[in-house]
């Protein structure tokens, strides 16, 4: 994970864990610790990966490695998701190119997406490897994708391509790979201009009930 205060006040974090961006227990960790460091000093977020995928999810070497190993590290991730979620600062993310699953989730629990053109997949393959979906993946999912993709962006496991993933909520607009980082920073100093305070109250506020559940959920 990679950490940088821009001088416009925008924490740029950048996901570096490997070729894939896999989410493990170190690297939701270490978002969270981004995230708070970000809250104390920055007036934005933006979340980034790699040229070609922003992430590919969880990491599936250590779900290999046995339930106790698996579940510590997916209960961080969903602590890490609540952390974005419920974040007072706006929150950018620039994919560029594939995202998968909790990499989506990622994207979802943000306030806005940026993605790149081109033939790339944008998935939640739950269904498809056999995971089950906790209740914020459900919350969250429900909340952004367009419910007449429930079924097929879900449950299904349909990929999607990046225009058509921003027709139904996964991404909020796409643009030409080399631009992502480029528009995703644009976006991100509009948001800045807003009043923070207010921003973070009508946030918080618009969040509020799904925010409970989510939190009685995880027992936080």
């Amino acid at each position: 994970m990679q950490y940088q205060l821009l001088e416009d006040g925008i924490a740029k974090i950048t996901l570096d864990n490997g070729k894939a961006n896999a989410i493990s227990l170190e690297a939701a960790t270490d978002l969270i610790n981004a995230l708070d460091r970000a809250e104390k000093e920055a007036k934005a977020i933006l979340i980034c990966g790699n040229p070609g995928i922003f992430s590919a999810g969880f990491d599936l070497k250590v779900i290999a490695q046995g339930m106790d190993a698996a579940q510590e590290m997916l209960s961080q991730g969903m602590l890490m998701t609540e952390k974005l979620y419920s974040h007072p600062l706006p929150v950018i993310t620039a994919c560029e190119g594939h995202s998968v699953g909790m990499g989506v989730f990622i994207m979802l629990a943000a306030d806005y997406r940026v993605g790149a053109a081109g033939e790339f997949a944008i998935r939640l393959p739950e269904t498809a490897i056999g995971m089950h979906f906790t209740t914020i993946l459900k919350i969250i999912a429900k909340a952004h994708i367009c419910p007449t993709h429930h079924a097929r962006a879900i449950v299904q496991s349909r990929a999607y391509t990046p225009e058509v993933a921003a027709t139904i909520g996964m991404l909020d607009e796409v643009v030409e790979p080399a631009k992502v980082i480029e528009q995703a920073l644009l976006r991100a100093k509009e948001l800045c201009q807003l009043p923070g305070d207010q921003y973070a109250t009508n946030k918080l506020y618009m969040r509020a009930d799904a925010i409970a559940t989510i939190r009685k959920s995880l027992d936080i």
